[in-house]
């Protein structure tokens, strides 16, 4: 480690951690600027042995106080990600921004514990008491406060996730929570929970209670192997940030969707402004104001191009967010205050001082206004003014949370001069949070069941697509016979029974329904389109003493080219999936391939312009693979697509259904895309290809409803729920009994 000037000046600090059974240990450290939580500037020094003493100093010529570059930069971030929530076609890349913050928490903090190590339980201790009391109560006030706006605003179908999500975040693991779920297509086209942006704030949390521990471990490691074997603070903190930078690019190229999550693949970030400020303590020092003016100029364009360029194509967290990152540090590093030439006169200017001292709050306030907004205002059309007007409640809003919950809490005396009031505090907080998303939890789920336990005659006249099949059923009024939180769980039985090869398409799972001795026997092949028809196909098998084998992944559809994803490594699993795929399917020799894909993906090196046609030239080999092993093939055309939750839409609009149907156009039919698959099954029909499309019995007159004959049609954006498909069980069973009759030629 780089003494510097001050190398002849140690402070001897007891390291105490009774919590491992150790005894007091003493470590050395010497005098570096230090820049606490809150900012400020800060010198420690002291003798060999000698107690530490503190003093203010100013690092910079403009005077003493709060970094305003630190402040500036807090500024910049929230700023980056309040634009881009609101105006997400615009700033593309504004999600950067929780990158910023990450960098400087990791700088503050890790500044903080080297200068004053924790020496002891206690120390420990009341390090966490102090960030509790920073950001324990503002965070459960906007809890509260979101979850009970949700309940008088949004749809009732997605209160059990929020309700979820709130408890997750109220123990700072909303991250982990959505890692989870990141990898379910479904999710994807789902409501936004207002209480998403936590996963950040759990991720950051969750540095705050490793980060002292394993550096006071480090230290306490390195004095039991004696002088010659001392970690400096540097080569720990940067051996853990390379670690998890490597970690980042890896996962984030094998599963980037919970890649983006998971707090193994950000520590590095948090950990590029830690070793900013190792290596400060080791004694770096920039003195040229060449380079300083480099440093503050060239990482500021770097945070700002980002913001601007990235897109949610961009591999994230991976080697990309080495931009902002690196970007953000070169601004610390530059300590620009009073630097003539930079940024400071921007820095210094009142409102931006000011929107970095309430960014926490921003940043608390702003995304629950962002999805709730559209539904307390009653419209789909959040316009600028609506959203200007938005941004200024927000700011009011979190200038008075600030000064009334943040501030008051953090230096209300009996309060911070208490670390057991400090726990009081997280304990009262916590058990309002998880109390208040416990009881919402169980209503919801309590009225889920009641709509549950409602049993629906799929077969009685006029019910489901009966209402556009029978012609005395035409201007009939059917009462509404599905709840919309029964719909949004109304799924096949194949989501049940765990049949699905999901991302990143590594698993081979076959669910098998009906007897293992079966006569005749059937391949269901395709993505979550194809399993979607599982019930009628099921009902069918079971009444005829069938067996049904699932080959069924989501997005990955069923061509012998390469679909592309967002990594090398998705790509080639899909492609291996498939080939597993045909390879079983042609092996077992079925009777009878039903196949059913939407073909979203793009494919690997294929324009958009040629992808539909060579689509369909794959989905014709493919069949000729079957019918060529002796299997009859039944496609069944895919279903038309909404442009949002179904049952969600239903629950917003249940007075006025008509707002909810599809309407869109696509290459003159309502509601359809191209489906190659179904071309290609129509070129080849006659024998032992045939086609099933039942889009005349979903849509109507350029119209796609949401309820057909008294049932929601849809569980998502463009998933038929089980009870409305198998309303559709008449089409199906001839369909696949003439496919088999035709591979018979009988």
């Amino acid at each position: 480690m780089r003494r510097g000037a001050a190398a002849g000046r140690r402070v001897t600090v007891a390291i105490l951690f009774t919590v491992l059974g150790t005894r007091t240990r003493t470590i050395t450290a010497w005098s570096a600027p230090l820049v606490t939580t809150d900012g400020t500037a800060t010198v420690v020094t002291g003798a060999p042995g000698g107690a530490a003493t503190r003093s203010t100093a100013s690092t910079r010529s403009a005077g003493s106080g709060p970094r305003k570059d630190v402040q500036a930069l807090r500024a910049v971030a929230v700023a980056i990600v309040v634009l881009y929530h609101f105006w997400p076609a615009r700033l593309t890349g504004g999600y950067v921004g929780v990158d910023v913050f990450f960098v400087i928490s990791g700088y503050l903090i890790t500044t903080h514990l080297l200068h004053r190590p924790i020496d002891g339980t206690r120390a420990l201790l009341e390090f966490w008491a102090r960030r509790v009391r920073r950001l324990i109560p503002a965070a459960t006030l906007v809890l509260v406060v979101t979850l009970a706006a949700s309940l008088v605003w949004l749809p009732q179908t997605v209160l059990a996730r929020i309700s979820q999500e709130v408890i997750a975040s109220a123990v700072y693991a909303e991250n982990w929570l959505l890692a989870l779920t990141s990898t379910d297509y479904l999710a994807t086209d789902q409501l936004h929970s207002p209480t998403q942006h936590y996963w950040s704030l759990s991720v950051e949390e969750q540095f705050y209670i490793v980060w002292p521990v394993l550096l006071g471990v480090a230290f306490l490691v390195s004095r039991r192997l004696g002088r010659a074997f001392r970690f400096p603070p540097l080569a720990v903190v940067g051996t853990i940030t390379l670690a998890s930078l490597g970690f980042s690019a890896w996962f984030t190229g094998e599963d980037p969707a919970q890649a983006y999550f998971v707090s193994t693949t950000r520590v590095w970030e948090l950990g590029v402004g830690a070793t900013l400020a190792a290596a400060l303590h080791a004694g770096l020092r920039l003195r040229s104001n060449g380079v300083r003016l480099a440093l503050v100029w060239g990482g500021l364009a770097g945070i700002l191009w980002s913001a601007w360029t990235f897109t949610a194509a961009t591999p994230f967290p991976g080697v990309a967010a080495l931009v902002p990152t690196l970007g953000t540090a070169a601004v610390i590093a530059a300590s620009s205050d009073g630097l003539r030439g930079g940024p400071y006169p921007l820095w210094s200017w009142r409102p931006v001082q000011w929107l970095g001292d309430v960014s926490y709050s921003v940043y608390l306030w702003h995304w629950p206004a962002v999805v709730i907004a559209p539904f307390a205002l009653g419209t789909d059309r959040v316009t600028w003014v609506h959203k200007l007007v938005i941004i200024a409640g927000v700011l009011v809003v979190s200038a008075l949370s600030k000064r009334w919950v943040e501030d008051l809490m953090r230096f209300t005396p009996r309060i911070a001069r208490s670390t057991r009031r400090s726990f009081v505090l997280l304990a009262a907080c916590l058990a309002v949070s998880i109390g208040f998303g416990g009881i919402s939890l169980w209503q919801v789920n309590r009225s889920t069941a009641q709509a549950q336990a409602v049993v629906i005659d799929s077969s009685a006249p006029c019910v489901g697509a009966d209402y556009l099949r029978t012609a005395s059923c035409a201007g009939r009024q059917v009462e509404l016979l599905t709840e919309p939180v029964r719909a949004a769980d109304d799924k096949p039985e194949v989501y049940a029974d765990d049949c699905w090869n999901n991302r990143p398409f590594t698993r081979r799972k076959v669910c098998s329904y009906g007897p293992a001795d079966a006569t005749t026997t059937v391949a269901l092949y395709g993505n979550s389109h194809a399993g979607q028809w599982a019930p009628p196909i099921l009902a069918e098998a079971k009444a005829k003493g069938w067996r049904v084998d699932t080959y069924i992944a989501s997005e990955c559809y069923s061509v012998d080219v390469t679909v592309s994803f967002s990594t090398t490594a998705l790509q080639d699993n899909c492609s291996a999936f498939n080939r597993w795929a045909r390879d079983r399917i042609t092996k077992g020799r079925y009777d009878l391939v039903v196949m059913s894909d939407r073909t979203l993906q793009p494919l690997a090196g294929v324009s958009a312009a040629r992808k539909t046609a060579v689509a369909q030239a794959s989905y014709s080999r493919v069949m000729k693979t079957f019918t060529a092993a002796g299997s009859a093939v039944l496609v069944i055309r895919d279903t038309p697509g909404a442009a949002q939750s179904v049952p969600d839409c239903v629950a917003r609009y249940r007075e006025n259904l008509g707002r909810c149907a599809t309407s869109t156009t696509f290459n003159g039919t309502a509601g359809l895309e191209p489906d190659p698959l179904s071309d290609a099954a129509e070129a080849m029909a006659g024998g032992m290809v045939s086609r099933l499309d039942v889009t005349d019995l979903l849509c109507r007159d350029g119209s796609c409803p949401a309820v057909l004959g008294g049932l929601i049609t849809y569980f998502d954006h463009g998933h038929m729920t089980r009870t409305f498909s198998l309303t559709l069980l008449p089409e199906v069973s001839r369909a696949m009994t003439a496919a088999l009759a035709g591979r018979t030629g009988s």
